[in-house]
């Protein structure tokens, strides 16, 4: 594929998360939208507006539009059950795939995935943006600098009210599935070359909310190098809350904020028995859309550049940690990740 070629795509599932990355890939000069395939009439119509389609390039079968269009790349982004079955159609039909994390509900068929896209010769990217967000940027480049010396423990809480359940009301797992996978995947961003090693989990339902299954998470995730992190995540809190405390030898950080998503940090830090001083470490870190990085990342890996961290391949540890929680939350006991035979491939003991 030369740097110069326009990069034919089609947009499986009009929801939100494709509207969003729509916006940013119709300011690239190398993206065309070649159809579209949603099973509603609403998001057929969404795709004639937003992508400028004419009737001709939108379907309801996935198996039509590949045979018609022949698309260089498909971006998936249904629900998560979908995932495998659709993801499989596209990499075995010769595309490049960009799927909505989880990149399925199963860590075996995951790997799958990952050796089907390596066999037929092309890219499997899983659609984890959060890393690239100017906060956890942020935060990664003041571990990295030293600052803190050797980290050994963090504090992370996120949840907010998500009283509108959607299509998640009735998931097993809707905060796992939906929210801590961008958490995990941002620990190993935030603490590169640290591993998962066990996570202890417990999930629960409040009495005021409308989930079915566990939508609040409260975890103890060990990592290598003496790293402990307590979590705390969900959809049901009675207000937002954010707050991401990291401490090492030297001393200490403290993040507060809306959300993950939200820019707008409060950052203080703290030299080792000090007192916090409120800093900026986000000063270096000018403010950007995380899909305008994300996507750029990708269309250089889909031009043959390095693989990225959000490769089907790479992204296998952050759903590694997934899979262990949530056998977690179902056991009722700590669950060994790095060192768990299962979950192997993840961590390079075997090759996919």
């Amino acid at each position: 594929m030369s740097e110069a070629a326009e990069i034919k795509i089609l947009i499986v599932g009009m929801g939100a998360i494709s509207r969003q990355m729509l916006g940013v890939l119709k300011t690239k000069p190398w993206f065309r939208c070649a159809g579209v395939v949603d099973v509603s009439d609403a998001g057929l119509a969404a795709g004639r507006e937003l992508a400028g389609l004419a009737d001709s390039a939108l379907f309801k079968d996935l198996g039509r539009a590949l045979a018609e269009i022949e698309p260089d790349a498909v971006l998936v982004n249904t629900p998560s059950e979908l995932h495998f079955a659709q993801t499989k159609q596209c990499l075995e039909a010769g595309c490049h795939v960009l799927v909505a994390k989880p990149v399925t509900n199963d860590f075996a068929q995951a790997v799958e995935l990952a050796e089907l896209a390596r066999g037929r010769g092309v890219t499997l990217s899983v659609a984890q943006q959060i890393r690239y967000n100017r906060h956890y940027t942020a935060v990664a480049n003041y571990v990295k600098s030293g600052a803190l010396g050797s980290v050994e423990a963090a504090w992370f809480m996120n949840s907010k009210p998500r009283p509108n359940v959607g299509n998640l009301g009735k998931m097993p797992q809707p905060t796992l599935y939906e929210n801590a996978c961008h958490h995990f995947d941002a620990f190993l961003s935030v603490f590169a070359g640290r591993d998962p090693e066990w996570i202890s989990c417990d999930g629960f339902v409040p009495s005021w909310s409308k989930y079915a299954g566990p939508c609040m998470v409260n975890a103890l995730i060990r990592f290598s190098g003496n790293l402990h992190v307590a979590y705390h995540g969900g959809f049901s809190s009675q207000a937002p809350m954010y707050e991401f405390r990291i401490e090492g030898s030297k001393g200490a950080l403290k993040c507060r904020g809306l959300h993950m998503s939200n820019d707008t940090m409060d950052y203080e830090v703290a030299p080792a028995l000090g007192q916090f001083v409120a800093t900026r470490i986000d000063e270096q870190a000018p403010p950007r859309d995380p899909w305008t990085v994300f996507l750029d990342g990708w269309h250089d890996y889909l031009r043959g550049g390095d693989e990225p961290p959000f490769s089907g391949r790479h992204n296998l540890k952050t759903f590694a940690m997934l899979s262990a929680a949530i056998e977690s939350v179902e056991r009722g006991k700590p669950v060994a990740v790095a060192g768990n035979p299962q979950y192997a491939v993840a961590f390079g003991r075997s090759q996919p």
